[in-house]
């Protein structure tokens, strides 16, 4: 059975290898098609996000702990304005109206100028008019030197959340880390981003203070929490990748890595810690041996229940647990 009329002095036979010829250059049009670039990571909370590459890799890319960007052999780019939109336009004819939010990478897209990044959340805007949060991850450093007008521009151009990555408040563990700012820039950066009415989203990397520094590095980290007041305190656990600065480190000698039940006391230091209303603690990773979250001050006392029943368990009941959970990045 025919799926449409042959036209007029065209019999079957040729009717066939019009239909074939047409196939074919669909086919060979759909090969041309344009194809997004995706991006090389992105927060377990945007697993279902569309995600949008606005910058190659991490313009950074110093910090001992992380191995990333060097496991898949990205070197940090930036992608020009048009090759952005032309992927959001691509991405409209992929998912239609179906996207209620969006992601930006990869590391550090607000290392971009506004004047950059505003047409870039206008597109996206107006081709997925359903959304109702984009958000990005961000350094410390680039929301520091954007300008408090510069944020709430990008706000009001529709950008919701950063996700920041805070990993510690100690200035001595940011320096050895090679994070490349300190705690008077998370705090000052993070004030603005609020200031502008952009959610702040910090992680605390647990372990990075080792078996010696712990202690204060939950405690520093806690100090930012209080100065900044983020909408959301995510938990990290720290895996020491085989191609990160870290690993020559403790092979050195020169970092004893923590404990799996230090890491859980960790978490219990930051949550008996805070003090500030609002933040809502959330462990969303793979690699969290606790998947603890709530609202502070509001479920702090359960979320401490929690922890200390664990704690409670017998040493093979919870050796078995640490045996059981991933260490991934």
């Amino acid at each position: 059975m025919l799926l449409f009329a042959p036209r007029a002095g065209l019999t079957r036979a040729d009717h066939y290898v019009t239909l074939k010829e047409k196939s074919k250059k669909l086919l060979m049009g759909a090969c041309r098609m344009h194809v997004p670039e995706g991006l090389i990571i992105r927060p377990p909370s945007e697993a279902g996000s569309l995600l949008l590459r606005v910058v190659r890799g991490c313009h950074w890319n110093r910090c001992r702990f992380c191995g990333i960007y060097d496991l898949y052999g990205q070197l940090f780019e930036v992608r020009s304005l048009e090759e952005v939109l032309q992927d959001i336009d691509t991405l409209k004819e992929y998912w239609g109206d179906l996207p209620t939010t969006a992601f930006l990478g990869d590391a550090d897209p607000l290392e971009r100028p506004a004047d950059f990044l505003a047409p870039v959340l206008d597109r996206l805007r107006e081709r997925f008019p359903k959304l109702t949060r984009i958000t990005a991850y961000a350094r410390a450093s680039s929301l520091y030197k954007k300008s408090l007008e510069d944020l709430k521009t990008l706000a009001e151009h529709g950008l919701s959340r950063v996700h920041v990555g805070l990993e510690s408040g100690c200035d001595a563990l940011l320096k050895f880390h090679r994070k490349g700012v300190n705690q008077r820039v998370f705090i000052e950066a993070g004030r603005k981003v609020r200031e502008a009415g952009i959610e702040l989203s910090l992680y605390v990397l647990l372990g990075l203070g080792g078996r010696d520094r712990w202690e204060q590095h939950i405690l520093d980290s806690a100090h930012v929490i209080h100065a900044t007041v983020p909408e959301f305190i995510r938990i990290r656990r720290l895996w020491i990748h085989p191609l990160s600065a870290l690993a020559k480190e403790v092979q050195a000698g020169g970092f004893q890595e923590q404990t799996a039940e230090g890491t859980v006391k960790e978490l219990r230091l930051l949550v008996e810690t805070i003090r500030v209303e609002g933040p809502h603690l959330i462990c969303d990773h793979a690699n969290n041996y606790l998947p603890v979250q709530g609202r502070f001050l509001q479920d702090r006392e359960a979320m401490l229940t929690q922890i200390d029943e664990f704690l409670d368990q017998p040493d093979v009941d919870r050796d078995r647990h640490y045996r059981c959970v991933g260490s991934v990045i």
